[in-house]
């Protein structure tokens, strides 16, 4: 039997995939409706979405697998599974009859339960374009693998991929949504006044210690431009200056720190 080699970006590869925060998680619809159409479309026994982990393979959707075969619902050991060989390309991997495979023909996933015959895996890749799993096709007797097939598994495997994402990216809203919730309980309570404007100048967002400060509601003061809380001479210089920063990003007065008046109500 031929182990599967490490992969040149492994740590990185790993990195890509602890990103997805999949691993070992419930059952997905999204990914079992895809598993269920490639088993009865192919009529397999077997359809799974495989990830790659340091040293097993885990299963996020699986169809056709009990709990009796050494195909287990929580997964195999990388050493012996054909996905840790498809990972290493980004070709789809197709073994007609793995008996007839000098790299898997004395697998035990081949001489004992779910004696696997045929396989055909097309690797699932991360944004960076890591290899991180397989959807893969499985059955007990030897079968090709049409031009016409190959382009249905990868469609099929790329449907796979946008949801990946899709779990990433939700994953991201949630923690930034997260960071700027604790940032915001951060300023709504300290004692300074603290204002954020857009490039025209325009306040954007206050504090409650700015309205304390200025006397004015945030509502009074959201969208107006911030000179309004500016005495001069620094009112009417306030739009050039910003400006010019916008512009050159150089900074005479903007982002260097200094005491100023400020106007109240």
């Amino acid at each position: 039997m031929e182990q599967p080699i490490t992969p040149a970006n492994e740590p990185e590869r790993l990195a890509a995939l602890r990103r997805l925060n999949i691993l070992d998680t419930e059952p997905d619809l999204r990914f079992d409706r895809i598993t269920r159409i490639a088993q009865q479309h192919f009529d397999v026994q077997i359809a799974l979405v495989s990830l790659v982990d340091a040293d097993r393979l885990w299963f996020k959707s699986r169809q056709g697998i009990d709990a009796t075969t050494s195909l287990t619902p929580g997964g195999t050991p990388r050493n012996i599974s054909f996905c840790g060989h498809c990972i290493l390309s980004d070709s789809i991997l197709h073994i007609e009859d793995a008996r007839q495979d000098v790299r898997f023909k004395d697998n035990p996933l081949v001489t004992d339960a779910p004696n696997i015959r045929f396989y055909a895996g097309a690797p699932l890749h991360a944004t960076g374009g890591e290899r991180l799993g397989t959807l893969c096709i499985i059955d007990d007797k030897p079968r090709p693998l049409t031009a016409k097939d190959s382009t249905i598994l990868r469609d099929l495997a790329d449907c796979i991929e946008t949801e990946l994402i899709n779990g990433l990216m939700h994953n991201s809203r949630v923690e930034l949504e997260s960071a700027e919730n604790r940032l915001r309980a951060v300023i709504n309570t300290v004692s300074d006044g603290i204002i954020t404007i857009n490039q025209k100048g325009l306040i954007e967002t206050v504090n409650p210690a700015t309205e304390q400060l200025f006397g004015y509601s945030a509502t009074e003061l959201i969208g107006q431009n911030v000179k309004m809380l500016m005495p001069e001479p620094n009112r009417g210089s306030h739009d050039a200056y910003l400006k010019r920063f916008c512009d050159t990003g150089q900074a005479r007065v903007i982002g260097i720190g200094g005491e100023v008046e400020g106007r109240r109500k």
